[in-house]
């Protein structure tokens, strides 16, 4: 298992596939890890090069202890790319969350960007929800990732929408979750709306929304979908975890949406 030192911090990261294909870049949904990717990266190595990572505080990267911002996870992003020499154009499937750090990314370097893929996004939250999610960070401090289960992973993940030991691996891998990182995230989640930038969006998009999605409605998602000029909006069934509850679903999307991209 590799890791990298990059913006101050040890990553635990994975690089697969064709080394001279076309960079592919998933980032996983809070809570979540690099794992998260399991059911679709097989079928993405034979024709493009995969990079994935536990972003901080999460998986097996580094668990810090001070709060972070939207900016520093793509500081995070920037510093990885560089440390190990991924090219451009880059093609970005972010979840929930990381929506963010994909509409950062594009902020900074809109050029160096292939297409964008969008699951189940949460590109912002809006001030008036930001007491919620304080709550669910004070509560996951206090008591415990268990303690915000009812909360967080019962409400966007019932067993139903996957085999039994798909489900089990995915809860045991949140139940692991730091609960100071977990808090941090949250707490950066509250702070941050980039809605705005999806207009800045030029890169060929994906927008995908989980028919089961308890979370986030499908109506919402094609709405955010409606922001961006030009994006493909597509709906499967699955939860909010697309890539966990949908692989083959999501992967058949994407090889369709990449066609043959060079």
């Amino acid at each position: 298992m590799p890791w990298i030192e990059a913006n101050g911090t040890s990553f635990h990261y994975k690089l697969e596939g064709k080394e001279a294909g076309p960079t592919v870049i998933l980032l996983h949904e809070i809570g979540g890890s690099l794992d998260s990717w399991d059911g679709i990266v097989p079928g993405l190595t034979a024709k493009f090069r995969v990079f994935r990572y536990d972003q901080r505080g999460f998986g097996f990267t580094e668990k810090v202890r001070a709060p972070y911002s939207q900016d520093d996870l793509g500081n995070d992003l920037d510093a990885l790319i560089a440390a190990l020499s991924l090219k451009p154009p880059f093609h970005i499937v972010s979840l929930a969350a990381s929506s963010m750090q994909a509409l950062t990314f594009n902020n900074r370097h809109a050029g160096e960007v292939g297409s964008f893929v969008f699951c189940n996004p949460a590109p912002g939250v809006d001030p008036s929800r930001a007491a919620g999610l304080e709550t669910v960070a004070a509560k996951a401090e206090a008591e415990g990732i268990r303690g915000v289960m009812p909360l967080m992973l019962d409400k966007s993940y019932p067993p139903e929408l996957s085999d039994r030991a798909t489900y089990d691996a995915y809860r045991g891998r949140y139940l692991a979750n730091d609960p100071v990182g977990f808090a941090h995230a949250f707490r950066m989640m509250a702070r941050t709306n980039l809605l705005s930038a999806l207009e800045n969006l030029k890169a060929p998009t994906m927008v995908i929304a989980g028919r089961q999605d308890y979370v986030r409605a499908v109506s919402v998602t094609e709405g955010i979908a409606g922001k961006i000029a030009g994006a493909r909006f597509e709906t499967i069934d699955g939860g909010h975890f697309l890539p966990t509850t949908s692989g083959p679903a999501l992967l058949a999307l994407l090889t369709d949406f990449w066609g043959d991209m060079k």
